[in-house]
């Protein structure tokens, strides 16, 4: 955050605003130049998709974990399709279950909003528990959803070194199912994540 913006960079805003006391929370994602490269097209489409499969999802009943879920298997399938995730013999669904996904997209999907930013309410009494697995333990809630909730969408996909480094380490079974030459091509990318605020009716 410390130095200017290049041509080439993908700039990436997070903002929030307020209205009569209630938050609102939007992010958005766009190169500096105003012109997508194929890799910064094919990130941004995947995350967009992403958003796009939640949204189809969201419905009352419906848990905010199986979204999450869902947000991964789109962000993977954008990197099978750049070539940076090889899936040999698994499945989308079997990479997403393995992790694989929070190496791209460490962060939960998002959060309630209301009158503050990353509102209270996530982890109740009576509803299920943190998930203590990458990605799924930065989730600000894993409730199902209920009419009148009001929370972001805020899918990503990010190249941060120290993941990617312990991800392609020898020790890491992720190794197998990320192609490294194409991995020195999105070094220094930064990240893609796209956020609005939804209500569940």
């Amino acid at each position: 955050n410390d130095r200017l913006l290049q041509d080439g960079d993908m700039c990436l805003f997070d903002m929030g605003a307020e209205y009569c006391c209630y938050g609102s929370d939007v992010t958005c994602s766009f190169p500096a130049n105003g012109k997508f490269t194929e890799k910064q097209r094919g990130v941004y489409q995947g995350v967009l998709n992403a958003q796009v499969a939640v949204y189809d999802m969201l419905r009352p009943g419906v848990s905010y974990v199986e979204c999450h879920r869902a947000a991964e298997k789109e962000v993977l399938r954008a990197l099978v399709d750049l070539s940076l995730v090889v899936p040999g013999d698994k499945s989308l669904e079997e990479l997403v279950e393995m992790r694989l996904g929070a190496v791209f997209m460490p962060h939960g999907l998002g959060h309630l909003i209301g009158i503050d930013t990353h509102d209270v309410g996530g982890y109740l009494p009576g509803c299920p528990e943190r998930i203590i697995q990458p990605g799924l333990k930065s989730l600000r809630m894993a409730r199902k959803m209920l009419e009148g909730m009001t929370l972001t969408v805020e899918p990503g996909c990010y190249f941060i070194d120290h993941l990617l480094d312990g991800a392609t380490a020898d020790s890491s079974d992720f190794r197998h199912y990320i192609n490294a030459d194409v991995l020195k091509e999105f070094r220094g990318f930064g990240g893609v994540r796209l956020e609005d605020v939804v209500v569940i009716t």
